[in-house]
């Protein structure tokens, strides 16, 4: 328990200054995020029997933050959907090259996956923090991915299985639908008031009816996120990711809504309300 206090003391105040400020210091974060749980998931992976291309992965994984953060800068101007397709191109040659058949398209697929679900995913981040107030949208993210979450908790303690008597998702059976509805409503006031005294658009108010449809769209993908992440868990048969965020488990663990909630509030932002 003291672990995990402490874990929480220090990292949710560095969390919230890298969010907020963006730069190389955001950069850097994404860079250990990614990193971190790309190696989380390969391991997963090989307990569940798997055998990817971790260092390939790995590796893969880190360029995509990379060149997003310096083709936005204006430093490089690199196709990122060409950095994948070379990406593929490389893990099949090199297995031909293994001269390796047996479960090749596995092994080759669970890499891939691996760096899409990760880097693709988390790599929003960068987009986000050059958006305008992007550092007020990252952080509001984060803030509410935490009441989803909290909130999802607290309402399945209070009142789970008592309104609706079915579990909300075999993949993970202690969540409840009363706790997920809880966990919508709580993440819509969070927005609420993060509106009202953040300003997070410019020239005017974000409106009730955005609030709303963010509200429940980042709830629901913030859910979906964290059922993902339980759903590879189970099939590699493992509790949590990793043990390197003391008694919060690994990276994946703890990072797993804002895989989702990331490029969701990017396309959000950029298409809809920006």
């Amino acid at each position: 328990m003291l672990s995990r206090i402490m874990v929480a003391i220090v990292g949710i105040p560095l969390l919230i200054y890298i969010l907020y400020h963006g730069g190389f210091p955001l950069l850097l974060f994404v860079n250990v995020i990614v990193g971190m749980g790309a190696y989380e998931f390969y391991n997963m992976a090989e307990m569940g029997g798997k055998k990817p291309h971790k260092a390939a992965g790995i590796v893969g994984a880190l360029l995509i933050p990379n060149v997003l953060f310096f083709n936005e800068l204006g430093t490089l101007s690199i196709d990122v959907a060409g950095l994948l397709a070379f990406f593929v191109i490389f893990l099949i040659g090199y297995r031909v090259l293994e001269n390796k058949v047996e479960n090749a398209s596995v092994d080759i697929g669970e890499t891939i996956l691996g760096a899409l679900y990760i880097s693709v995913l988390f790599s929003h981040v960068i987009l986000i923090s050059f958006l305008p107030n992007g550092g007020k949208w990252l952080l509001t993210a984060q803030i509410m991915v935490w009441v989803c979450d909290s909130f999802a908790y607290f309402t399945g303690m209070a009142i789970g299985r008592k309104i609706f008597n079915r579990g909300f998702s075999s993949i993970s059976p202690k969540k409840s639908i009363e706790g997920s509805i809880g966990g919508t409503v709580f993440t819509i006031i969070s927005l609420y008031f993060l509106e009202k005294y953040f300003h997070l658009l410019n020239n005017r108010e974000l409106g009730m009816s955005n609030i709303i449809i963010i509200g429940i769209f980042i709830s629901v993908i913030a859910q979906i996120g964290d059922l993902g992440e339980s759903m590879f868990k189970r099939e590699f048969k493992v509790k949590d990711s990793g043990t390197i965020l003391k008694g919060h488990g690994g990276i994946l663990d703890r990072f797993d809504s804002m895989l989702f909630v990331a490029p969701t509030v990017y396309y959000l932002l950029k298409f809809i309300v920006l």
